[in-house]
Protein backbone atom coordinates (compact mmCIF):
# COMPACT_ATOMS: atom_id res chain seq x y z
CA UNK A 1 0.00 0.00 0.00
CA UNK A 2 2.82 2.43 0.86
CA UNK A 3 4.45 1.88 -2.53
CA UNK A 4 1.16 2.65 -4.29
CA UNK A 5 0.72 5.76 -2.11
CA UNK A 6 4.17 7.00 -3.08
CA UNK A 7 3.38 6.37 -6.75
CA UNK A 8 0.24 8.50 -6.86
CA UNK A 9 1.30 11.23 -4.38
CA UNK A 10 3.85 13.56 -6.03
CA UNK A 11 6.92 15.01 -4.29
CA UNK A 12 6.67 18.71 -5.25
CA UNK A 13 5.28 20.66 -2.26
CA UNK A 14 2.33 22.32 -4.00
CA UNK A 15 1.42 19.14 -5.84
CA UNK A 16 1.78 17.13 -2.64
CA UNK A 17 -0.42 19.39 -0.51
CA UNK A 18 -3.17 19.38 -3.13
CA UNK A 19 -2.87 15.62 -3.54
CA UNK A 20 -3.02 14.99 0.21
CA UNK A 21 -6.07 17.23 0.52
CA UNK A 22 -7.73 15.28 -2.28
CA UNK A 23 -6.79 11.95 -0.73
CA UNK A 24 -8.25 12.88 2.65
CA UNK A 25 -11.48 14.08 1.06
CA UNK A 26 -11.93 11.18 -1.35
CA UNK A 27 -11.08 8.63 1.35
CA UNK A 28 -14.06 10.04 3.23
CA UNK A 29 -16.20 9.91 0.11
CA UNK A 30 -15.29 6.26 -0.31
CA UNK A 31 -16.33 5.62 3.29
CA UNK A 32 -19.89 6.83 2.83
CA UNK A 33 -20.73 6.74 -0.87
CA UNK A 34 -20.64 2.94 -0.74
CA UNK A 35 -23.39 2.81 1.87
CA UNK A 36 -25.16 6.12 1.14
CA UNK A 37 -28.25 4.75 -0.61
CA UNK A 38 -28.38 1.71 1.68
CA UNK A 39 -28.48 3.90 4.79
CA UNK A 40 -31.17 6.27 3.60
CA UNK A 41 -33.39 3.54 2.18
CA UNK A 42 -33.05 0.81 4.84
CA UNK A 43 -32.39 2.86 7.98
CA UNK A 44 -34.06 6.23 7.34
CA UNK A 45 -36.85 4.67 5.27
CA UNK A 46 -36.77 6.71 2.07
CA UNK A 47 -37.54 5.02 -1.24
CA UNK A 48 -34.87 4.63 -3.94
CA UNK A 49 -36.99 6.88 -6.19
CA UNK A 50 -37.03 9.62 -3.56
CA UNK A 51 -33.25 9.45 -3.16
CA UNK A 52 -32.70 9.58 -6.92
CA UNK A 53 -35.11 12.51 -7.35
CA UNK A 54 -33.43 14.50 -4.59
CA UNK A 55 -30.00 13.98 -6.13
CA UNK A 56 -31.30 15.05 -9.55
CA UNK A 57 -32.96 18.20 -8.18
CA UNK A 58 -29.88 19.12 -6.17
CA UNK A 59 -27.59 18.55 -9.15
CA UNK A 60 -29.75 20.63 -11.47
CA UNK A 61 -29.98 23.59 -9.08
CA UNK A 62 -26.28 23.42 -8.29
CA UNK A 63 -25.33 23.80 -11.95
CA UNK A 64 -26.77 27.33 -11.94
CA UNK A 65 -23.95 28.38 -9.59
CA UNK A 66 -21.12 27.03 -11.73
CA UNK A 67 -20.35 30.23 -13.67
CA UNK A 68 -21.07 32.73 -10.85
CA UNK A 69 -18.80 30.78 -8.50
CA UNK A 70 -16.04 31.05 -11.09
CA UNK A 71 -16.43 34.83 -11.13
CA UNK A 72 -16.21 34.86 -7.33
CA UNK A 73 -12.97 32.86 -7.58
CA UNK A 74 -11.55 35.40 -10.03
CA UNK A 75 -12.56 38.29 -7.76
CA UNK A 76 -11.44 36.97 -4.35
CA UNK A 77 -8.86 34.31 -5.22
CA UNK A 78 -9.83 30.66 -5.78
CA UNK A 79 -7.75 29.03 -3.03
CA UNK A 80 -9.54 30.63 -0.09
CA UNK A 81 -13.00 30.22 -1.62
CA UNK A 82 -12.29 26.56 -2.35
CA UNK A 83 -11.03 25.90 1.19
CA UNK A 84 -14.14 27.48 2.71
CA UNK A 85 -16.50 25.65 0.34
CA UNK A 86 -14.91 22.23 0.93
CA UNK A 87 -15.07 22.65 4.71
CA UNK A 88 -18.66 23.94 4.49
CA UNK A 89 -19.67 20.77 2.64
CA UNK A 90 -18.57 18.76 5.65
CA UNK A 91 -20.54 20.94 8.05
CA UNK A 92 -23.65 20.63 5.87
CA UNK A 93 -23.21 16.87 5.64
CA UNK A 94 -23.43 16.53 9.42
CA UNK A 95 -27.05 17.65 9.08
CA UNK A 96 -27.81 14.31 7.42
CA UNK A 97 -27.37 12.66 10.85
CA UNK A 98 -30.68 14.22 11.87
CA UNK A 99 -32.67 13.40 8.72
CA UNK A 100 -35.79 11.30 9.28
CA UNK A 101 -37.97 12.42 6.37
CA UNK A 102 -37.77 13.49 2.75
CA UNK A 103 -37.96 17.30 3.03
CA UNK A 104 -34.80 17.82 5.11
CA UNK A 105 -33.01 15.16 3.04
CA UNK A 106 -33.78 17.14 -0.11
CA UNK A 107 -32.92 20.52 1.46
CA UNK A 108 -29.53 19.36 2.78
CA UNK A 109 -28.61 17.78 -0.54
CA UNK A 110 -29.47 21.00 -2.37
CA UNK A 111 -27.20 22.93 -0.01
CA UNK A 112 -24.42 20.35 -0.36
CA UNK A 113 -24.79 20.28 -4.14
CA UNK A 114 -24.57 24.06 -4.45
CA UNK A 115 -21.55 24.27 -2.17
CA UNK A 116 -19.99 21.35 -4.02
CA UNK A 117 -20.18 23.15 -7.37
CA UNK A 118 -18.48 26.18 -5.83
CA UNK A 119 -15.76 23.92 -4.41
CA UNK A 120 -15.20 22.11 -7.70
CA UNK A 121 -15.09 25.25 -9.84
CA UNK A 122 -12.70 27.07 -7.53
CA UNK A 123 -10.55 23.94 -7.21
CA UNK A 124 -10.11 23.83 -10.98
CA UNK A 125 -9.29 27.55 -11.03
CA UNK A 126 -6.72 27.01 -8.27
CA UNK A 127 -5.02 24.27 -10.27
CA UNK A 128 -5.06 26.43 -13.40
CA UNK A 129 -3.17 29.16 -11.55
CA UNK A 130 -0.84 27.09 -9.38
CA UNK A 131 0.16 24.70 -12.15
CA UNK A 132 0.76 27.39 -14.74
CA UNK A 133 0.46 26.70 -18.44
CA UNK A 134 3.18 24.03 -18.34
CA UNK A 135 2.16 21.90 -15.34
CA UNK A 136 -1.56 22.29 -14.72
CA UNK A 137 -2.59 19.26 -16.78
CA UNK A 138 -0.09 17.12 -14.86
CA UNK A 139 -1.40 18.57 -11.61
CA UNK A 140 -4.95 17.67 -12.61
CA UNK A 141 -3.78 14.17 -13.58
CA UNK A 142 -2.36 13.65 -10.10
CA UNK A 143 -5.67 14.72 -8.59
CA UNK A 144 -7.56 12.16 -10.64
CA UNK A 145 -5.16 9.36 -9.76
CA UNK A 146 -5.36 10.28 -6.08
CA UNK A 147 -9.16 10.50 -6.25
CA UNK A 148 -9.42 6.89 -7.42
CA UNK A 149 -6.88 5.82 -4.82
CA UNK A 150 -8.67 7.60 -1.98
CA UNK A 151 -12.11 6.29 -2.92
CA UNK A 152 -10.74 2.75 -3.25
CA UNK A 153 -9.16 2.83 0.22
CA UNK A 154 -12.28 4.39 1.73
CA UNK A 155 -14.48 1.76 0.11
CA UNK A 156 -12.44 -0.99 1.79
CA UNK A 157 -13.07 0.52 5.21
CA UNK A 158 -16.75 1.03 4.36
CA UNK A 159 -17.01 -2.76 4.25
CA UNK A 160 -16.87 -2.71 8.05
CA UNK A 161 -20.04 -0.63 8.19
CA UNK A 162 -21.73 -2.90 5.67
CA UNK A 163 -20.81 -5.95 7.73
CA UNK A 164 -22.22 -4.40 10.92
CA UNK A 165 -25.35 -3.14 9.08
CA UNK A 166 -26.45 -0.95 11.99
CA UNK A 167 -27.66 2.63 12.16
CA UNK A 168 -24.75 3.53 14.43
CA UNK A 169 -22.20 2.03 12.06
CA UNK A 170 -23.56 3.93 9.07
CA UNK A 171 -23.62 7.19 11.06
CA UNK A 172 -19.97 6.70 12.01
CA UNK A 173 -19.11 6.44 8.31
CA UNK A 174 -21.18 9.56 7.56
CA UNK A 175 -19.38 11.49 10.32
CA UNK A 176 -16.05 10.25 9.01
CA UNK A 177 -16.86 11.58 5.56
CA UNK A 178 -17.96 14.95 6.97
CA UNK A 179 -14.77 15.31 9.00
CA UNK A 180 -12.59 14.63 5.95
CA UNK A 181 -14.23 17.56 4.14
CA UNK A 182 -13.20 19.90 6.96
CA UNK A 183 -9.68 18.48 7.11
CA UNK A 184 -9.33 18.76 3.34
CA UNK A 185 -10.36 22.42 3.51
CA UNK A 186 -7.75 23.14 6.20
CA UNK A 187 -5.06 21.43 4.11
CA UNK A 188 -6.07 23.64 1.19
CA UNK A 189 -5.04 26.72 3.17
CA UNK A 190 -1.44 25.44 3.14
CA UNK A 191 -1.31 25.98 -0.62
CA UNK A 192 0.27 29.20 -1.92
CA UNK A 193 -2.17 32.09 -2.02
CA UNK A 194 -3.67 32.69 -5.46
CA UNK A 195 -4.27 36.39 -6.06
CA UNK A 196 -7.53 37.64 -7.59
CA UNK A 197 -7.44 38.51 -11.28
CA UNK A 198 -10.57 40.67 -11.32
CA UNK A 199 -10.36 43.99 -9.47
CA UNK A 200 -12.90 45.27 -6.96
CA UNK A 201 -15.88 46.88 -8.63
CA UNK A 202 -15.23 45.36 -12.05
CA UNK A 203 -18.61 44.27 -13.48
CA UNK A 204 -19.42 40.65 -14.21
CA UNK A 205 -18.23 40.27 -17.79
CA UNK A 206 -19.89 37.03 -18.91
CA UNK A 207 -16.68 36.56 -20.93
CA UNK A 208 -16.88 32.77 -20.92
CA UNK A 209 -20.56 32.73 -21.88
CA UNK A 210 -19.78 34.97 -24.88
CA UNK A 211 -16.88 32.82 -26.08
CA UNK A 212 -18.39 30.72 -28.89
CA UNK A 213 -15.28 28.58 -29.33
CA UNK A 214 -15.21 27.73 -25.63
CA UNK A 215 -18.93 27.01 -25.52
CA UNK A 216 -18.56 24.68 -28.50
CA UNK A 217 -15.66 22.90 -26.82
CA UNK A 218 -17.72 22.62 -23.62
CA UNK A 219 -20.57 20.95 -25.49
CA UNK A 220 -18.11 18.59 -27.16
CA UNK A 221 -16.69 17.68 -23.76
CA UNK A 222 -20.21 16.95 -22.53
CA UNK A 223 -20.56 14.43 -25.36
CA UNK A 224 -17.18 12.88 -24.54
CA UNK A 225 -18.11 12.66 -20.84
CA UNK A 226 -20.96 10.30 -21.65
CA UNK A 227 -18.39 7.50 -21.57
CA UNK A 228 -18.31 7.90 -17.76
CA UNK A 229 -22.07 7.29 -17.73
CA UNK A 230 -21.48 4.14 -19.79
CA UNK A 231 -19.34 2.80 -16.96
CA UNK A 232 -21.78 3.75 -14.24
CA UNK A 233 -25.06 2.75 -15.91
CA UNK A 234 -24.92 1.02 -19.28
CA UNK A 235 -22.07 -1.45 -18.95
CA UNK A 236 -23.30 -3.13 -15.73
CA UNK A 237 -26.79 -3.46 -17.23
CA UNK A 238 -25.39 -4.72 -20.55
CA UNK A 239 -23.22 -7.37 -18.89
CA UNK A 240 -26.00 -8.66 -16.68
CA UNK A 241 -28.91 -8.52 -19.14
CA UNK A 242 -27.44 -8.93 -22.61
CA UNK A 243 -24.32 -11.12 -22.32
CA UNK A 244 -23.51 -14.59 -21.04
CA UNK A 245 -20.59 -13.34 -18.97
CA UNK A 246 -20.94 -14.01 -15.21
CA UNK A 247 -22.53 -11.22 -13.19
CA UNK A 248 -19.40 -10.75 -11.09
CA UNK A 249 -17.44 -9.94 -14.26
CA UNK A 250 -18.75 -6.38 -13.88
CA UNK A 251 -16.53 -6.01 -10.80
CA UNK A 252 -13.52 -7.38 -12.69
CA UNK A 253 -13.68 -4.90 -15.54
CA UNK A 254 -14.47 -1.98 -13.24
CA UNK A 255 -11.48 -2.89 -11.08
CA UNK A 256 -9.34 -2.81 -14.23
CA UNK A 257 -10.43 0.77 -14.77
CA UNK A 258 -9.81 1.89 -11.18
CA UNK A 259 -6.30 0.44 -11.03
CA UNK A 260 -5.35 1.79 -14.46
CA UNK A 261 -6.39 5.35 -13.56
CA UNK A 262 -4.43 5.21 -10.29
CA UNK A 263 -1.25 3.96 -11.93
CA UNK A 264 -1.31 5.42 -15.44
CA UNK A 265 -3.20 8.73 -15.45
CA UNK A 266 -0.16 10.89 -14.76
CA UNK A 267 1.92 9.19 -17.46
CA UNK A 268 -0.98 9.46 -19.92
CA UNK A 269 -1.15 13.23 -19.41
CA UNK A 270 2.33 13.92 -20.83
CA UNK A 271 1.15 14.12 -24.43
CA UNK A 272 -1.40 16.79 -23.46
CA UNK A 273 0.99 19.32 -21.96
CA UNK A 274 0.09 21.78 -24.74
CA UNK A 275 -3.22 22.78 -26.27
CA UNK A 276 -2.49 21.17 -29.63
CA UNK A 277 -1.22 18.07 -27.90
CA UNK A 278 -4.44 17.95 -25.92
CA UNK A 279 -6.53 18.22 -29.08
CA UNK A 280 -4.64 15.33 -30.67
CA UNK A 281 -5.04 13.21 -27.54
CA UNK A 282 -8.75 14.03 -27.44
CA UNK A 283 -9.22 12.92 -31.05
CA UNK A 284 -7.26 9.69 -30.47
CA UNK A 285 -9.22 9.02 -27.27
CA UNK A 286 -12.49 9.31 -29.19
CA UNK A 287 -11.36 6.58 -31.57
CA UNK A 288 -10.47 4.28 -28.67
CA UNK A 289 -13.88 4.93 -27.09
CA UNK A 290 -15.51 4.05 -30.42
CA UNK A 291 -13.54 0.80 -30.53
CA UNK A 292 -14.58 0.05 -26.95
CA UNK A 293 -18.26 0.47 -27.87
CA UNK A 294 -17.95 -2.06 -30.71
CA UNK A 295 -16.12 -4.58 -28.51
CA UNK A 296 -18.80 -4.25 -25.82
CA UNK A 297 -21.48 -4.68 -28.48
CA UNK A 298 -20.15 -7.98 -29.75
CA UNK A 299 -19.98 -9.50 -26.29
CA UNK A 300 -23.66 -10.13 -27.03
CA UNK A 301 -24.78 -13.47 -28.43
CA UNK A 302 -21.59 -15.44 -27.71
CA UNK A 303 -20.64 -17.94 -25.01
CA UNK A 304 -19.49 -16.86 -21.56
CA UNK A 305 -15.76 -17.21 -22.27
CA UNK A 306 -15.84 -15.16 -25.48
CA UNK A 307 -18.19 -12.61 -23.93
CA UNK A 308 -15.85 -12.17 -20.95
CA UNK A 309 -12.88 -11.74 -23.27
CA UNK A 310 -14.70 -9.16 -25.42
CA UNK A 311 -15.66 -7.20 -22.31
CA UNK A 312 -12.06 -7.17 -21.08
CA UNK A 313 -10.83 -5.99 -24.48
CA UNK A 314 -13.58 -3.38 -24.54
CA UNK A 315 -12.61 -2.07 -21.12
CA UNK A 316 -8.92 -2.03 -22.14
CA UNK A 317 -9.79 0.21 -25.11
CA UNK A 318 -12.10 2.23 -22.88
CA UNK A 319 -9.29 2.77 -20.36
CA UNK A 320 -6.92 4.09 -23.02
CA UNK A 321 -9.63 6.43 -24.27
CA UNK A 322 -10.44 7.59 -20.76
CA UNK A 323 -6.83 8.21 -19.75
CA UNK A 324 -5.71 10.22 -22.78
CA UNK A 325 -9.17 11.73 -23.29
CA UNK A 326 -9.29 13.11 -19.75
CA UNK A 327 -5.86 14.67 -20.13
CA UNK A 328 -6.83 16.12 -23.51
CA UNK A 329 -10.02 17.51 -22.03
CA UNK A 330 -8.16 19.27 -19.20
CA UNK A 331 -5.62 20.69 -21.63
CA UNK A 332 -8.39 22.12 -23.81
CA UNK A 333 -10.45 23.40 -20.87
CA UNK A 334 -7.45 25.24 -19.44
CA UNK A 335 -5.83 26.22 -22.73
CA UNK A 336 -8.81 27.81 -24.47
CA UNK A 337 -9.68 29.87 -21.39
CA UNK A 338 -8.87 33.53 -20.87
CA UNK A 339 -6.21 33.55 -18.12
CA UNK A 340 -7.79 36.55 -16.40
CA UNK A 341 -11.11 34.75 -16.06
CA UNK A 342 -9.93 31.17 -15.43
CA UNK A 343 -12.45 30.78 -12.62
CA UNK A 344 -15.39 31.79 -14.79
CA UNK A 345 -14.17 29.66 -17.69
CA UNK A 346 -13.72 26.61 -15.45
CA UNK A 347 -17.27 27.19 -14.24
CA UNK A 348 -18.48 26.93 -17.83
CA UNK A 349 -16.30 23.87 -18.44
CA UNK A 350 -17.83 22.23 -15.39
CA UNK A 351 -21.22 22.48 -17.08
CA UNK A 352 -20.07 19.82 -19.55
CA UNK A 353 -19.87 17.20 -16.80
CA UNK A 354 -23.10 18.39 -15.25
CA UNK A 355 -24.89 18.18 -18.61
CA UNK A 356 -23.65 14.66 -19.34
CA UNK A 357 -24.55 13.57 -15.82
CA UNK A 358 -28.06 14.94 -16.20
CA UNK A 359 -29.06 13.64 -19.64
CA UNK A 360 -26.46 10.89 -20.09
CA UNK A 361 -28.18 8.10 -18.12
CA UNK A 362 -31.36 8.35 -20.20
CA UNK A 363 -29.43 8.50 -23.48
CA UNK A 364 -27.15 5.53 -22.85
CA UNK A 365 -29.95 3.41 -21.42
CA UNK A 366 -32.16 4.09 -24.45
CA UNK A 367 -29.35 3.28 -26.89
CA UNK A 368 -27.65 0.34 -25.19
CA UNK A 369 -30.54 -1.43 -23.52
CA UNK A 370 -33.29 -0.20 -25.85
CA UNK A 371 -31.49 -0.77 -29.18
CA UNK A 372 -28.78 -3.30 -28.34
CA UNK A 373 -25.88 -3.71 -30.77
CA UNK A 374 -27.13 -0.95 -33.08
CA UNK A 375 -27.19 1.42 -30.10
CA UNK A 376 -23.52 0.69 -29.44
CA UNK A 377 -22.77 1.44 -33.10
CA UNK A 378 -24.50 4.82 -32.80
CA UNK A 379 -22.41 5.66 -29.74
CA UNK A 380 -19.23 4.58 -31.56
CA UNK A 381 -19.99 6.89 -34.46
CA UNK A 382 -20.89 9.77 -32.14
CA UNK A 383 -17.62 9.46 -30.20
CA UNK A 384 -15.52 9.32 -33.39
CA UNK A 385 -17.27 12.32 -34.95
CA UNK A 386 -17.08 14.30 -31.71
CA UNK A 387 -13.32 13.81 -31.50
CA UNK A 388 -12.85 15.09 -35.04
CA UNK A 389 -15.04 18.13 -34.34
CA UNK A 390 -13.13 19.05 -31.19
CA UNK A 391 -9.78 18.72 -32.94
CA UNK A 392 -10.98 20.98 -35.74
CA UNK A 393 -12.31 23.51 -33.25
CA UNK A 394 -9.04 23.73 -31.34
CA UNK A 395 -6.79 23.85 -34.40
CA UNK A 396 -8.86 26.67 -35.89
CA UNK A 397 -8.46 28.58 -32.64
CA UNK A 398 -4.70 27.95 -32.76
CA UNK A 399 -4.43 29.27 -36.32
CA UNK A 400 -6.02 32.53 -35.14
CA UNK A 401 -3.77 32.89 -32.08
CA UNK A 402 -0.55 30.96 -32.83
CA UNK A 403 1.75 33.16 -30.76
CA UNK A 404 -0.07 32.30 -27.54
CA UNK A 405 0.37 28.56 -27.92
CA UNK A 406 3.33 26.27 -28.15
CA UNK A 407 3.65 22.60 -28.83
Amino acid sequence: MSQLFNKVIPQERTFRILALSTFVNTFGNGLFMTVDVIYFTTIVGLSPAQVALALSIAGGLALTLSVPSGHIADRFGPRNISAIAVAAQGVAMLGLLFVHSYAPFLAIHIVMGCIGVVAQTTRMATMAKLGGEESRVRLRAYQRAVTNFGISVGTLFAGIGLALNTSFGYKVLLCGDAITFVLAGLLYLKLPFVAPTVVRGEPFSFAAMKDKVYLGATFSNAVMSIHFILQQVAIPLWVIRETNAPRWWVSVIMLMNTIAVMLLQVAASKSSATLLGGAKSYRMASLFLSLACLLYAYAHGVNALIASLMLVLGMAAHIVGELIGSAGSWSIGFGLADEKHQGQYQGVWGLSWGLSGTVGPSIVTALVIGMGVSGWWILALVFAANGAVMHKLVTRFWVKTPLSLTE
